[in-house]
């Protein structure tokens, strides 16, 4: 097991997966826990089978209980680091659960300063919950950075809607967007969403 980024919380521990051969090994276990994950969430997961999971990703964050893949977040390399997908395993007990989620939190905290996220519905609840909104971004971006055609903004400034899998979906852009073409940004090449009171934030419904 590579121990790289290590985080521990008793019997959890994490581990960075990037080869395909690495991949190859646990993607069953992988796919199950995204699939049922993004089984009832409108427009699902984002990866057919589980051939496309390896080969379209570029970092897997697996979390394990005592060996046991418990929890999972996918990322892509697409201005900077993505993370396209995320999910719990249904089979451990609520205090695993808890202990699971909160070592996703600590590797959102982690990781907002150097990766990016799409969230809405449930996953945008968990990251408002543990502090995210600091690092939500203006939705006025949304299209350079997703270069997806977006359908509405929504009047509180962050969220958008655009379709995904045949479904309108109202999303938000969450933490650290790397992107060259802005020169406002002193051709830092790196946005860095400004901190803001989470009492600004209040989703509402996008109007087209």
């Amino acid at each position: 097991m590579n121990y790289n980024n290590l985080i521990l919380i008793g019997a959890l521990q994490t581990e960075n997966i990037i080869s395909t051969h690495e991949k190859s090994f646990i993607v069953d276990d992988v796919f199950t826990i995204l699939s049922k994950a993004y089984q009832d969430i409108a427009g699902g997961l984002h990866f057919k089978d589980k051939d496309e999971l390896i080969h379209k990703t570029d970092l897997w964050k697996i979390i394990y209980l005592d060996e046991i893949i418990v929890g999972v977040v996918i990322y892509k390399a697409k201005r900077g680091l993505k993370m396209v997908a995320l999910g719990i395993a249904d089979f451990v007990s609520r205090k695993s659960q808890f202990l699971v989620k909160t070592m996703l939190s600590i590797i959102f905290k982690l990781t907002f300063s150097n990766s990016w996220m799409e969230v809405s519905e449930s996953v945008e609840k968990f990251i408002i919950k543990y502090g995210g909104e600091r690092f939500f971004i203006k939705n006025s971006f949304a299209h350079q950075f997703t270069n997806k055609n977006i359908l509405s903004l929504c009047s509180d400034g962050y969220h958008y809607t655009r379709e995904i899998n045949g479904v309108v979906k109202t999303k938000v852009i969450v933490g650290t967007v790397k992107f060259s073409k802005i020169k406002y940004f002193n051709k830092t090449r790196i946005f860095y969403a400004k901190k803001i009171n989470s009492n600004t934030i209040k989703p509402t419904c996008c109007s087209s």
